[in-house]
């Protein structure tokens, strides 16, 4: 398993590995056994998918592929929620240095003002934000990320699909990177 030092990426990443994990292990026991689907399933639903293996089988590869887009959204969704929070809590610290010594904020101080009131408020605006101060490595897999959870959020429209699905491990591993290259 990954090391993820960021304490709410990290649970949030192993929630949804433990996920990931049971569904493999339930879609594996469908394979040759269209009928373990119903033990898995909510009551409403025994017997609907289970009664042919073609159907059974599809049914279950959707469930994998709906968790695991589900964690993608939640993994770019936690980042943000933390890189959000950082942000906010070092403007405040900037704004009251800023205030005490100078007259008016410079422009460097200006794009930090809008972020905090809300100007800049997407996955964008925090790339944007911090590009200059990743590796080029790492803001390419964060815009590949961005793209990724763009392309499932947005309901697959208007974009094309990812050029590689990353594991879930990946994903968490390069976010929780990123988190430590802000952090300094």
């Amino acid at each position: 398993m990954v090391t993820i030092n960021n304490e709410d990426l990290r649970d949030v990443y192993h929630y949804l590995a433990t996920i990931e994990n049971i569904i493999q292990k339930e879609v594996r026991l469908i394979n040759g056994n269209k009928s373990h689907l119903d033990k898995i399933v909510p009551e409403q639903l025994v017997r609907v998918y289970s009664q042919k293996e073609r159907t059974a089988l599809a049914f279950a590869n959707k469930i994998a592929t709906t968790a695991y887009e589900n964690s993608v959204v939640t993994l770019v969704s936690t980042f943000e929620k933390i890189v959000f929070a950082k942000y906010k809590t070092s403007f405040g610290k900037l704004k009251t240095v800023v205030k005490e010594y100078t007259p008016s904020p410079m422009d460097y101080y200006k794009s930090r003002e809008n972020f905090v009131n809300g100007n800049i408020d997407k996955l964008s605006g925090i790339i944007f934000l911090i590009e200059r101060q990743l590796p080029p490595d790492l803001l390419i897999k964060l815009k590949l990320l961005k793209d990724h959870r763009n392309y499932i959020a947005h309901g697959k429209r208007d974009v094309a699909p990812p050029a590689v699905e990353l594991q879930l491990a990946e994903i968490a591993s390069t976010l929780d990177e990123i988190i430590r290259e802000i952090e300094g």
